[in-house]
C-alpha cells in the first residue's frame, strides 16, 4: 500500500511577496502546511478531532531545497504525502511546482504528537495515522542538526505579540522565519538568493516573551547560521545556503 498523496493549486497574490518580488520562505513553508492541513480535513483526521483529545501537530524540523521562489500571479500546484512514521516521528514530504510541473521548492519534515497540556511528546495513535496509508517503519530518521551561531555577523530583539500566536497557542512558523532572516542585511537579502535551509524547532516560544535573533555570516561560503534564543534557553536553530543573484 502506497501512502496517500494530496494537491492543491494556489495563485501567489502580491501581499504574498514580499519587496525582492517572491514569496517569502516562512509565508511558502505556510503555504504547505495548509496543504497538509487541507489533506488531514480530506482524510476526516482535523485539527479538532485531534484537539479534542488533547493533542495538536508539532514540526520539529523542516529541510528546505529552493530552485525558484514563486512570483506574484504564479499559478503553483503545492503537494504532500506522509511518507513514513513510527512511533513518535511522521515524516513528511512537499513539493511547489510551477504550471508546467517544474519543481519550485522541495521540503522534508518532521512532525510529532503533543500533549498540549503536558508539552509532551505521544505515541501516534493508530486510528490518527491509518487513513495516510503511510509506510510503518521502526527507523528514526537522523537528520543533520544545524548548528549554532558561533561568531556574530548580526543580531535583533524582539517582543512576541498576540497577533504573533496561532490556534496552537503558540508562535506560527512563519515568524522563525522572519526573525531569522532580518538579522542580515537588506543588502545582502537584496543581493542574494536563499536555496537550502535546514530548520529545527527546540523549545515554543510563547506570548510575551522577549527573543533574541543572531545570525553567524560566512561570506566566502556563503552560508549563514542563525539561532532564535529567550533568555539562556535555545528555541530554534538554522543553517542555510545561498548564492549571489547575477
Amino acid at each position: 500500500m502506497s501512502a496517500k498523496q494530496y494537491s492543491e493549486d494556489h495563485r501567489v497574490v502580491y501581499y504574498e511577496t514580499n519587496v525582492t518580488g517572491t514569496v517569502g520562505i516562512g509565508r511558502l513553508v505556510d503555504l504547505m502546511m495548509l496543504a497538509s492541513e487541507d489533506q488531514s480535513k480530506q482524510l476526516g483526521v482535523t485539527n479538532e478531532k485531534i484537539a479534542k483529545r488533547g493533542l495538536g501537530w508539532v514540526v520539529t524540523q523542516h529541510i528546505i531545497d529552493i530552485t525558484r521562489l514563486p512570483q506574484a500571479d504564479d499559478v503553483i500546484t503545492l503537494s504532500t504525502i506522509a511518507k513514513s512514521y513510527n512511533r513518535f516521528f511522521c515524516y513528511r514530504d512537499f513539493k511547489v511546482e510551477d504550471q508546467h510541473g517544474n519543481e519550485l521548492v522541495k521540503m522534508h519534515s518532521v512532525f510529532v504528537l503533543m500533549d498540549r497540556q503536558k508539552r509532551k511528546i505521544v505515541r501516534l495513535p493508530v486510528d490518527i495515522i491509518t487513513p495516510y496509508e503511510a509506510e510503518y517503519t521502526k527507523r528514526i530518521e537522523r537528520l543533520k542538526t544545524p548548528q549554532s551561531v558561533e561568531n556574530i555577523s548580526g543580531q535583533k530583539n524582539y517582543r512576541v505579540r498576540f497577533m504573533d500566536i496561532d490556534a496552537n497557542h503558540h508562535v506560527n512558523n512563519v515568524h522563525y522565519f522572519d526573525w531569522m532572516l532580518d538579522a542580515l542585511s537588506s543588502d545582502f537579502l537584496l543581493n542574494h538568493r536563499l536555496t537550502k535551509m535546514n530548520i529545527s524547532y527546540r523549545q515554543e516560544v510563547y506570548y510575551g516573551d522577549q527573543i533574541t535573533s543572531e545570525v553567524e555570516l560566512d561570506e566566502k561560503n556563503l552560508t549563514t547560521k542563525h539561532l532564535i534564543t529567550t533568555g539562556d534557553q535555545q528555541n530554534c536553530l538554522a543553517e542555510c545556503q545561498w548564492e549571489k543573484i547575477k
